[in-house]
């Protein structure tokens, strides 16, 4: 069959088709009782539609919802069971109160320290050993910092999304247990 003659079969099979969901359209009941003939040609009626209440109900349960996700790894537990205690609280801390994507934004020092009840002491070495470990990176805004937790121990966002998130962290500056930014050399030729 040559290619003129197959696209004029796809051309009727398409009219057929629009045709049909035109008479679809056209039929739809606004009524939703369902009724059916009985042997003198009545219509008896067989079931009711649901009250509007359950309707939206039923439409709110049935609403599919974008998938959001907290995600931890294997690597994440050898982690949390090598940093101090303090460095666990202020992590815990920061993952549960992270966005989407991973980002902690506007929480200084002070802060952390009033939202942990930890002396500040204990706040800065968590912070340091967090940044040590690279679980955490941040950058200042007006004396605030923007956190950020690797997303390759936790992540909190759609999946399509986590490698966005990857090219972010890793746009942030690595910092040392002195907080002070390490310069990686580029090895790239």
């Amino acid at each position: 069959m040559s290619e003129i003659g197959k696209k004029r079969i796809n051309n009727i099979v398409y009219d057929l088709i629009l045709l049909e969901a035109d008479r679809v359209i056209a039929h739809k009941q606004k009524n939703l009782e369902l009724y059916y003939k009985d042997y003198s040609g009545e219509l008896v009626p067989i079931a009711e539609p649901y009250d509007q209440e359950v309707e939206i109900l039923i439409d709110g349960l049935l609403k599919r919802r974008k998938m959001r996700y907290l995600i931890s790894f294997n690597e994440t537990i050898d982690l949390l069971n090598e940093l101090k205690p303090s460095s666990n609280k202020v992590l815990r801390l920061m993952v549960k109160n992270m966005n989407y994507g991973n980002v902690l934004r506007d929480y200084s020092l002070r802060d952390l320290q009033q939202c942990t009840g930890m002396n500040m002491r204990y706040v800065i070495s968590s912070i340091g050993e967090l940044c040590h470990n690279d679980v955490i990176r941040f950058e200042m805004e007006k004396n605030r910092r923007i956190y950020m937790v690797n997303p390759s121990f936790f992540y909190k966002g759609t999946i399509k999304k986590m490698f966005y998130c990857t090219k972010n962290f890793d746009r942030l500056p690595r910092r040392n247990e002195d907080l002070e930014e390490v310069y990686e050399r580029n090895l790239d030729i």
